[in-house]
């Protein structure tokens, strides 16, 4: 299995822990993950003006080489989404490819790491993987963006597929009723105190749940949860001392690869009970 790879910004920066274990992990699953040449920012949640932002995502698409594309960011793959079904409009597909070198076609497919191991890759076979079946109890959660609007791989409302990958590395998925809520990571520069209150209600509701950890998805929200858990506890007079950790070092810690090929020693919240629990 190959595809074309747009990591992302986050990817090379705040996020080199979830790289880090994208890159062991899927060697282990036996997915190429081609990183595409000179890319570019999908314009996240910062540029106001809609053909810009569009370009930018379509100037990505362009550059996949035939491949379905995916991307481990949530925010990455809605606005490469949200590219895409804007550029249903021949128009704007015409005022766009005037724009960048690269001409859009409008044949790549997104994809988030999500979709391609549950789909594409499938559960059974990610089983075949796992050397250690992790007795915990762990949070899924999905965030705000990924599975909606334009994302269509699993219910906007009621996604499983991160509930159904965490049940197959043996780990119990509790019952957490803010799965698609928004972390607040968004907002986070442009108004800070509700951007905390937001992490506060997700934090507070994971830790009632008795788990052992949160499980995500996207660079954005881990950010928010594990850097910024401590000012939450500040603001708020409250202990969470919640692990947040990357799906992907799930996946890695039931292959029994190391914690620091995974990136666990990179967070800011203590992954060491978590681990020690786990058995490494």
């Amino acid at each position: 299995m190959k595809y074309s790879y747009y990591p992302g910004c986050a990817q090379h920066g705040t996020a080199v822990d979830y790289r880090r274990s994208i890159i062991a992990v899927f060697e282990r699953l036996g997915i190429e993950l081609e990183e595409i040449n000179n890319w570019n920012c999908c314009g996240a949640l910062h540029v106001p003006d809609k053909t810009v932002k569009v370009a930018l995502s379509a100037r990505t698409l362009a550059s996949s080489k035939g491949l379905d594309m995916a991307t481990p960011c949530n925010l990455c793959y809605s606005n490469l989404m949200r590219a895409q079904t804007a550029l249903k409009d021949t128009a704007l597909i015409t005022k766009v490819n005037e724009a960048i070198s690269v001409k859009y076609d409008g044949n790549t497919k997104p994809k988030h790491l999500l979709e391609v191991v549950v789909k594409d890759l499938g559960l059974p076979e990610l089983v075949k993987k796992v050397k250690k079946p992790l007795r915990i109890k762990a949070v899924p959660y999905y965030g705000c963006l990924l599975t909606r609007p334009e994302n269509n791989f699993d219910s906007p409302e009621n996604p499983m597929s991160l509930d159904n990958l965490i049940l197959a590395l043996g780990v119990e998925p509790v019952k957490y009723y803010y799965k698609t809520k928004c972390c607040g990571g968004p907002i986070l520069i442009t108004n800070e105190d509700i951007a905390l209150g937001l992490a506060r209600d997700l934090l507070v509701m994971a830790k009632g749940t008795g788990a052992d950890c949160m499980v995500v998805t996207c660079p954005m929200c881990h950010l928010q949860l594990d850097a910024k858990q401590k000012a939450v506890g500040t603001k708020f007079n409250i202990n969470i001392d919640m692990p947040i950790i990357y799906f992907t070092q799930l996946i890695g810690l039931a292959m029994d690869l190391s914690p620091g090929v995974l990136g666990l020693d990179k967070h800011l919240v203590p992954t060491d009970k978590l681990i020690e629990k786990v058995g490494k």
